[in-house]
């Protein structure tokens, strides 16, 4: 057999979202239906064009080269089509948002019922990244709005928003309960096993400086690709980790996890909203970037 436009509109969901389930969704198709075209497609070309995991899939580096040339093709493709829709007039509006998963729990949720409510005809295609993920995807066109956690650096076309900030703290299992009752030095607490995100991470970073200005180095135990991983890896005493307070209130609450008092002040961050000045928005993607900016007095 020889691979069809089917097969790369396939590969190129999958590479998209990372994951086959999320691909077939928004294709409409099955999980399986999706990994036997990724299959067929594989052996075709004759490599492996992703590497599997429980959480999904990653490209590998014939797949990172195929999908640099595949997914400018798909989105013409679908650029096509929503052109041809909007003169035949059943375009159906939509607006892709990208956002860290702290972003995403402590701001976005709230922002997006609301818009939906107002205009419930709008599709909304969310994705989860990290910050520099997000950020790369806005300056590729990917999507239309980013909302991403500090710190950051963007260019003078990115336009960003601060619309919430928030602090960290330091918490451990009962296991650490030793160290709940009195405030520390963070040099104290060095021999005990540390639970960082992952170092391509901004909120690695930003740990690592916080370290720095302690006169430290930070030396993870234990890295996590998310932000919702650290806790659950906290509360089965496998080390300390730094957790937004919002995140951590209610293991804190239940007895699960002690805060850990520093003598140094964990300083603030911030959940901003980006877009990219040079692309402008639909008139659905103004009004969401509307009410997210407007869902907090604090701008910058």
């Amino acid at each position: 057999m020889s691979a069809n436009f089917e097969h790369y509109k396939v590969f190129y969901y999958v590479a998209k979202y990372k994951n086959f389930t999320r691909a077939a969704n928004a294709l409409l198709t099955s999980q399986p239906s999706v990994t036997c075209y990724i299959q067929n497609l594989e052996n075709v070309l004759g490599c492996k064009l992703f590497i599997r995991s429980k959480k999904g899939v990653v490209l590998t580096s014939e797949g990172e080269l195929l999908y640099s040339y595949v997914a400018p093709a798909c989105m013409q493709f679908m650029q096509g089509e929503e052109a041809l829709k909007e003169r035949l007039g059943k375009q159906i509006e939509q607006i892709n948002v990208g956002a860290t998963q702290m972003a995403m729990h402590s701001y976005l949720l709230t922002g997006l019922h609301q818009f939906k409510e107002q205009f419930p005809q709008v599709r909304l295609n969310i994705f989860t990244y990290n910050t520099p993920q997000t950020l790369s995807e806005l300056k590729a066109g990917k999507i239309d709005l980013g909302i991403i956690t500090t710190p950051f650096y963007c260019d003078e076309n990115i336009k960003a928003v601060k619309v919430k900030t928030f602090r960290s703290l330091l918490a451990g299992g009962k296991k650490y309960e030793e160290y709940g009752g009195k405030t520390s030095y963070l040099s104290e607490l060095s021999t005990l096993p540390l639970i960082t995100m992952s170092n391509v991470t901004t909120t690695f970073a930003f740990f690592q400086e916080f370290y720095h200005s302690c006169g430290l180095v930070m030396q993870p135990a234990i890295e996590v690709a998310g932000i919702d991983l650290i806790l659950p890896v906290i509360v089965q005493n496998l080390g300390i980790g730094f957790v937004p307070e919002e995140l951590a209130r209610p293991a804190l609450e239940k007895g699960e996890i002690v805060e850990i008092k520093l003598h140094e002040q964990i300083p603030e961050r911030s959940i901003c909203i980006v877009s990219d000045s040079r692309r402008p928005l639909s008139s659905a993607a103004k009004q969401l970037q509307q009410m997210l900016e407007g869902q907090c007095p604090q701008k910058q």
